[in-house]
């Protein structure tokens, strides 16, 4: 009788614990997300770059985004906080760090991957001939902090982006 009494125990804990957690399990988040290229809203960064937020707060972080480059734009030498991890979709876009040679900087092509670590200065230039997109992410808040060395490996230079975009809700 009392291995009945404590099954039934048993049993009714777990059968709660079962529908609590369906119940805490729950909610009204979207099984599904799609974004056509046409409907990305970007941000003016101001100095050339953009940035088209697909999912989380560049403000806060973390943070997913297309990044935009105009065609033929090199940043000005700079570093962000945080760690970012990258991959090319359109342009050819190349980067480098400070103390190095950016003519002879790997080309980012369609497919590329690569990643900065946070406060690694460095420059990020887009090819002439066509805009370059990238996908970027970042575990932190995205930021732009120029550096006070403004000496790049290029003899163009763009102008620092004059803000640090405040995602629009």
């Amino acid at each position: 009788m009392r291995k009945i009494a404590t099954m039934t125990v048993v049993t009714s804990l777990l059968a709660g614990a079962f529908v609590a957690g369906v119940a805490v399990g729950k909610s009204d988040a979207p099984k599904a997300k799609f974004v056509a290229n046409e409907e990305v809203k970007w941000d003016d960064l101001g100095g050339g770059p953009k940035l088209g937020l697909l999912t989380g707060d560049y403000g806060k972080g973390p943070y997913g985004a297309l990044m935009r480059l105009p065609a033929g734009f090199t940043s000005p030498m700079h570093s962000h906080t945080g760690t970012y991890e990258a991959v090319e979709i359109s342009g050819t876009s190349s980067h480098w760090l400070k103390g190095e040679d950016g003519t002879k900087a790997k080309k980012m092509t369609p497919g590329s991957y690569w990643t900065i670590t946070g406060k690694a200065e460095h420059v990020s230039a887009c090819a002439a001939g066509a805009d370059c997109v990238f996908f970027v992410w970042q575990k932190t808040k995205f930021d732009f902090v120029q550096s006070k060395d403004t000496t790049t490996a290029s003899t163009t230079k763009a102008a620092a982006p004059t803000k640090t975009a405040t995602p629009k809700k």
